[in-house]
């Protein structure tokens, strides 16, 4: 009997260190999972305030491009308002057309030195009844061309007793093939001189027909220049009284 106290306390002994054992890694398991939950909880909460800084961030952005966008309208109404306005002003104050070409010709006569008074009653002679012959001078002028290989003499009329000489220059004609003719083409730009006697010089060009006038003393010579037969432009010649 005494033999069998020892056993049981072996026994005993032996219990204690398991259920010491169970104990310890159920700890360590514990432990683990609350670390885990320790980081896992860390982590979330950084995302979250991640995506809320992120979420501020656009709602910022949102506000500040709608603030943009509203100046920026703002800008182009008052840009288009200014165009409406220089475009208005520009067709109130800048001459076109005829009124144009008459501008840029009083400020050229200007630049060379006319009187401006003399100017001025001319322009306002131009308003008094026209005093003209009853019949006008017409004369046909070859319009001279450059043609490879052909040599073509110069043809110029005259009119005012010849104290103005009319020429004419052309671009050559071509077939139905692409030849080059031996005349003018009318539906092309003619460069049309005209010489006073003394040795100045005007000159109009441009497609047909095409006007002019010259003033000699007290008249006014009013050309006008058409086709004519082929090879030839047609010269009318009008005298007014001036002014």
């Amino acid at each position: 009997m005494p033999l069998g106290r020892p056993r049981r306390r072996r026994r005993s002994g032996h219990t204690v260190l398991i259920l010491f054992l169970v104990l310890a890694m159920g700890g360590a398991v514990t432990a683990g999972l609350w670390y885990g939950y320790r980081a896992l909880s860390q982590d979330l909460r950084d995302r979250i305030a991640a995506l809320q800084a992120e979420v501020l961030r656009l709602e910022k952005a949102r506000d500040a491009s709608e603030r943009a966008g509203g100046a920026l309208s703002v800008e182009l109404e008052e840009a288009r308002a200014r165009l409406r306005y220089l475009e208005t002003r520009y067709e109130r104050d800048v001459p076109s057309g005829a009124a144009r070409r008459l501008h840029d010709l009083t400020v050229q006569m200007l630049d060379q030195g006319v009187d401006p008074d003399r100017l001025a009653f001319l322009i306002r002679s131009a308003a008094a009844p026209d005093t003209c012959d009853a019949e006008a001078d017409t004369k046909q002028v070859m319009v001279a061309v450059q043609v490879p290989g052909l040599a073509l003499s110069d043809s110029a009329v005259t009119f005012a007793d010849r104290r103005i000489t009319v020429s004419a220059d052309g671009q050559p004609d071509t077939d139905a093939q692409g030849r080059v003719e031996a005349w003018f083409d009318p539906a092309a730009p003619v460069q049309v001189d005209f010489a006073r006697l003394g040795g100045t010089m005007e000159e109009v060009d441009g497609p047909l027909p095409l006007h002019h006038s010259m003033v000699l003393g007290d008249s006014e010579y009013r050309f006008s220049i058409v086709p004519g037969r082929r090879g030839f432009a047609e010269v009318t010649a009008v005298r007014c009284d001036f002014p």
